[in-house]
């Protein structure tokens, strides 16, 4: 697989990310990540381009640590 340049040179936190973001961003494996995104209800799919919306996850995250 091919890796991407995720740095974001203008300093602007992004809402929304790829797969390996996201696992990098929560320190969890890919399966557990598509698993949280897709109870959150994060998924977004744009053609083939899967993304996860960072905002939703956050939410449910603290949501079920509560």
């Amino acid at each position: 697989m091919k890796r991407r340049i995720t740095n974001n040179e203008f300093g602007i936190e992004s809402k929304a990310g790829r797969i390996e973001q996201a696992c990098a961003r929560y320190g969890v494996g890919r399966t557990t990540m598509r698993n949280i995104a897709r109870e959150a209800g994060a998924e977004v799919k744009v053609g083939k381009c899967y993304l996860i919306n960072f905002s939703k996850v956050d939410a449910f995250i603290d949501s079920i640590s509560e």
